[in-house]
């Protein structure tokens, strides 16, 4: 197993988009917990350390024209295949460094409004998590912001000694990386099937096991075969990075900062209660056993007074970002299961299907003032917790122009990679998912390629893909293409009609 400085480094990552890292979006969170956010619109710069593929960078680099991004990583392929992409989609405002973290005293780079760290720090020395703090507190402007996710305890403790199961048995094997994490996978399932007592007294450990193993290879290699893999308190991650002046704002997954939403009463009450944000934290972290934490800090960021709080939040407007016949009026959140109110809901999401809206917008019609602003507003976080809407803005001619380039560039390369599943949206200023077929279906649509049935089934019988139904793969061509006939119409009636709205094209 090749490694460097203990990270993985003879496989690639898998293409990821987290939406975390986008300095919009970080924005909205910032603007949402009573902090003034970062001005966009004159220009800002952006750093993503350990950027993997570059997909994220890229996304909201074609978003953002008017910002400048640099990613840095270690791994060649990662870099070569980011600046691929940015070269072929046109994208002057990003920049791909190849390059570990002892080198970025050596960079030529400037400082930052934003520099985030996805799936970094819990997998990296200490000594390499000194340089990051470092390099934070040389690098980020005054009244800039960081986010850095982690794995966080205590929700690890029960299931942490798979991992390190699983890599014991790494060693054992081969020198094949792949053939060592599935003949560690195979050996401790082995374990898993005689109910050891680490299993039978701990049930969570076998879920989590059986559906660690159904991940592909490489999420697992870079998840859990680093020589370094620490979770941590919110509060050991808080004092690591004191040196670097920083604060903690909230929660970049933003259901972690609506107390309404993951506590009981009860539970609110005893928080309310305690006056040490860290101590808060931390208790919160208990009460929904909390595995893993996205933190968004800044340096010196300032407060907004209640008046002008109220005001920003009443006047950001959101887009609906799933078709609305696939929103749900029950939803799970840590507390349980929650039953949406549809004679508040259905107006709601008929609003935003319509056209992007704000929460003073939204009072205007007669079906949501009824309920008053306040319930309104928690409609807003509701959905917004579940993904149903995003903050959103009228693009600009650049922005427009720049993210129908790489969209186009993301589905021509759709035919030979089915790994890139996101395409960008200037409303939303990030990454909308597209699953395969449906990116198919957006070429075909903008190549004027012919009969969608015709190009889509011709591309999955070249690539041997069948489709699944109710949680199956389908075994015969003629359920297949019954399938694919479906998926085809709703494509059309359903989704083109969103991603129009959201100037993916």
């Amino acid at each position: 197993m090749a490694r460097l400085d203990g990270y993985v480094a003879d496989m690639e990552y898998v293409h990821h988009f987290s939406r975390e890292l986008g300095p919009a979006w970080l924005n909205f969170v910032l603007a949402m917990q009573g902090i003034e956010p970062l001005q966009l619109a004159s220009g800002f710069s952006c750093c993503d350390l350990g950027c993997g593929q570059g997909l994220s960078t890229n996304v909201f680099a074609s978003c953002h024209p008017e910002g400048q991004f640099h990613s840095i990583d270690f791994n060649a392929a990662h870099i070569q295949g980011a600046r691929g992409l940015a070269g072929q989609a046109k994208l002057e405002n990003v920049t791909f460094w190849e390059a570990s973290f002892d080198d970025l005293a050596k960079l030529d780079l400037p400082e930052f409004d934003f520099i985030t760290l996805h799936g970094v720090y819990s997998w990296v020395s200490a000594e390499n998590r000194k340089i990051i703090v470092d390099f934070i507190r040389c690098k980020l402007k005054s009244g800039g912001v960081v986010y850095v996710s982690y794995n966080c305890l205590p929700g690890w403790s029960p299931v942490a000694p798979i991992r390190q199961l699983l890599i014991s048995c790494a060693d054992m094997a081969s020198d094949n990386l792949e053939e060592q994490i599935d003949a560690s996978i195979v050996f401790v399932g082995r374990l898993k099937s005689m109910n050891l007592p680490y299993f039978s007294n701990n049930p969570s450990a076998g879920i989590f096991f059986d559906e660690l193993s159904k991940r592909s290879r490489n999420y697992l290699a870079h998840e859990y075969f680093n020589e370094h893999w620490v979770p941590f308190y919110h509060a050991d991650v808080v004092k690591e990075l004191a040196p670097a002046n920083l604060t903690f704002a909230g929660s970049a997954s933003f259901a972690d900062n609506l107390d309404f939403l993951r506590f009981s009463v009860e539970e609110q009450q005893l928080l309310n209660c305690i006056d040490d944000s860290i101590l808060q934290e931390t208790i919160k972290d208990f009460a929904v056993n909390q595995q893993f934490r996205k933190d968004v800090f800044t340096n010196g960021g300032k407060r907004l007074a209640q008046s002008a709080h109220l005001e920003l939040v009443s006047r950001c407007r959101f887009a609906l970002v799933v078709p609305r016949e696939e929103v749900v009026l029950t939803v799970n959140f840590p507390r349980g299961e929650a039953h949406l109110d549809p004679e508040l809901y259905k107006p709601v999401l008929s609003a935003l299907e319509e056209q992007h809206n704000s929460l003073d917008e939204l009072l205007l019609k007669q079906d949501v003032a009824r309920f008053g602003s306040e319930k309104a507003r928690q409609a807003l976080m509701v959905l917004l917790s579940v993904g149903s809407i995003m903050p959103a803005v009228d693009p600009s001619p650049q922005a427009l122009a720049s993210t129908r380039l790489f969209n186009y560039t993301i589905l021509e390369r759709t035919a030979l990679n089915m790994e890139l599943q996101y395409l960008a949206s200037p409303v939303v200023r990030g990454g909308i998912k597209l699953d395969w077929v449906q990116r198919l279906l957006l070429l075909c649509e903008l190549t004027d390629s012919g009969d969608p049935l015709s190009f889509v089934s011709s591309m999955m019988r070249d690539h041997n893909h069948a489709l699944i139904k109710d949680g199956a793969v389908l075994q015969s061509w003629d359920e297949n293409l019954e399938e694919l006939g479906r998926q085809i119409r709703s494509f059309h009636t359903c989704h083109l009609p969103l991603l129009k709205r959201l100037e993916v094209v």
